[in-house]
């Protein structure tokens, strides 16, 4: 199932400031580290912390933006990462944010993570829950070395959710973090929704 044009539109533009939120709160750290000294690498962040940068980025560009508020509707089993208000299309939308991959690393990307989140978020039958998506996250230290792994296992967690699950792939971005963060020189984000 896709989500109709607007709600597309919509998310195509959330997608490109979550892209953007992510790079600039890299930058930041880096301007950290000049003043204090110390690596504030954003691999080293906890999952909570990533999106709570990225919810403070949505925030001073518009998007009202709530952390881990449960489902509209009293569904109170499960509290997804973000809730998304999406102005044009008038409705909430629920996002999951899952890190697949850390730094210098090796191949150990830890796409099923991604894949366990889709699969919760698909099974979940509540009608106020449906129109819901997921974040996922990858970092990378040696373009070199690793850059084909990454992006190409991106591709490929993007077709496991688009056969299996009822999702619809709204971008796939390489960001290049060389010279703002020591332990990555770039990050993929990928972004699924389903309506």
């Amino acid at each position: 199932m896709t989500p109709n044009k607007k709600t597309k539109r919509e998310l195509q533009l959330l997608f490109y400031a979550l892209c953007d939120g992510l790079r600039q709160e890299v930058r930041h750290r880096s301007l950290a580290y000049l003043v204090t000294g110390e690596d504030f690498s954003i691999i080293d962040e906890r999952e909570i912390g990533v999106a709570s940068a990225l919810a403070s980025h949505l925030r001073s560009i518009g998007f009202v933006v709530q952390l881990e508020s449960y489902f509209v509707g009293g569904h109170y089993k499960r509290r997804p990462d973000f809730r998304i208000w999406l102005p044009a299309s008038g409705q909430y939308i629920y996002l999951e944010l899952k890190t697949t991959a850390w730094g210098n690393i090796g191949r150990q990307y830890y796409y099923q993570h991604a894949l366990n989140e889709i699969q919760k978020l698909d099974a979940d039958f509540s009608r106020q829950s449906k129109p819901n998506g997921l974040i996922a996250l990858g970092f990378s230290k040696n373009p070199e070395k690793q850059q084909d792994w990454l992006v190409a296992g991106f591709k490929g967690l993007s077709k496991k959710i688009i056969s299996k699950y009822p999702y619809a792939e709204i971008g796939i971005e390489k960001i290049d973090l060389q010279g703002m963060d020591s332990s990555s020189s770039y990050a993929m984000v990928g972004l699924w929704f389903r309506n």
